[in-house]
């Protein structure tokens, strides 16, 4: 007769401790998970994100956002995808977004880092499909248009008006993608700033903590990034207390040159500009007696002191890669200086020692003029003591 035993209710005891205590251990771990972007607010240090904007699995706009949790102060940096460099995992010049996956672009990361001296902390990626959808959900995106755009031919049938309008996400789409024969860079690059801007607005007034999980159920499945949803939660509280009416918006300044039979975005100076300005924005960021618009406040008039052709416009681009606004560009009275000259016209001897130490220039004059031309903050004449970046 076979031999039935009692189960041993000790060890099924002992079994449903341990499935208990197991699974009482994975909770732990999941509400104990490091907040990535909130370990880096507490830390007080920078935190950079990287916007993507996809069409047809490529990068159509790339928006490096900046923020400082300390200061609150925020830029936006858009970085053109034609943008040429030297790509060492492909042995070749070609444009950055060369190495860019659709789903993972830890590489485009990386040539984004070895462009501007600053690796992106974190990414965030959505397609033309799913900005639709997110901007329909966050009920449009405020845009002024100065000019309307009329666009109907056989691939494209484009309608914005002009003003302060309201776009929803096909007209998001539309105005992204437009292209109109003989628009500047400039223009374009506004736009993406604009958008992208838009949407950080937007996403700023709607969030509340208090219905936060509703919110993130319906905007996390539209976005792939490196943060997870509660890094993304925290990501959306730190918007919050970021003044984005008064971000500060920079781009990539550069020359178009041919390689091998495509066009490619080549920055001044061999990268070394755009590398001194994310520092400068950095610095910027970080400092709390300088203001996040102030650079804008101050208007610039370059004028070649030397023989040197198109020596003024050159140095414009510069100063224009640092956010200041360019006035006027023009030959000075003589093209014999010496001596580089900075002329303090408003009577700020700060604001215009600030110019100064960005080409090194140590002679510094304020001529302060009751009838001066308001539009002029500071005349800057170039001498034949500069070598196109620094004074030597």
């Amino acid at each position: 007769m076979k031999d039935r035993r009692a189960p041993d209710l000790s060890l099924l005891l002992l079994i449903l401790v341990f499935i208990i205590l197991a699974g009482l251990s994975v909770y732990i771990l999941l509400t104990m998970k490091i907040d990535d972007y909130k370990e880096m607010v507490n830390d007080k240090k920078l935190i950079t994100t990287l916007i993507i904007i996809e069409e047809d699995e490529k990068p159509l706009v790339s928006e490096l956002f900046l923020y400082h949790p300390e200061t609150k102060k925020g830029a936006l940096l858009n970085i053109p995808e034609e943008t040429g460099s030297l790509i060492r995992s492909l042995n070749r010049m070609d444009r950055i977004d060369a190495v860019y996956e659709n789903g993972n672009p830890q590489p485009y990361l990386q040539e984004i880092g070895v462009l501007t001296g600053l690796v992106p902390d974190f990414y965030i990626q959505i397609d033309m499909d799913n900005l639709v959808h997110l901007v329909d959900f966050l009920e449009g995106v405020d845009i002024f248009l100065p000019n309307p755009v009329i666009i109907q031919n056989d691939e494209q049938q484009i309608l914005l008006p002009s003003g302060s309008v309201t776009l929803d996400g096909d007209k998001s789409v539309d105005y992204l993608s437009y292209k109109i024969e003989g628009e500047s860079a400039d223009d374009r690059i506004k736009r993406e700033h604009d958008l992208v801007a838009g949407i950080l607005r937007k996403l700023s007034r709607m969030y509340d903590s208090r219905f936060s999980e509703a919110f993130l159920q319906h905007i996390f499945p539209l976005i792939n990034s490196s943060l997870d949803v509660k890094s993304f939660d925290s990501f959306l509280i730190e918007l919050k207390s970021l003044e984005l009416d008064r971000i500060v918006f920079q781009q990539v300044l550069g020359t178009r040159r041919t390689v091998d039979s495509q066009v490619l975005y080549f920055p001044h100076y061999g990268g070394n500009l755009l590398r001194e300005t994310v520092k400068q924005m950095q610095d910027s960021l970080a400092d709390f007696d300088v203001l996040r618009d102030e650079k804008l406040v101050v208007s610039l008039e370059i004028q070649n002191g030397t023989a040197r052709n198109g020596l003024a416009s050159r140095t414009a681009q510069i100063f224009k890669s640092y956010g200041y606004e360019i006035s006027s560009i023009k030959n000075a009275d003589s093209n014999r200086y010496e001596n580089t000259v900075i002329l303090d016209k408003k009577g700020d001897p700060a604001a215009a020692q600030r110019v100064a130490n960005l080409i090194k220039c140590q002679k510094i004059h304020t001529d302060v003029d009751q009838n001066r031309d308001e539009t002029v903050d500071i005349i800057i004449i170039l001498g034949k003591d500069f070598d196109g970046r620094y004074v030597k």
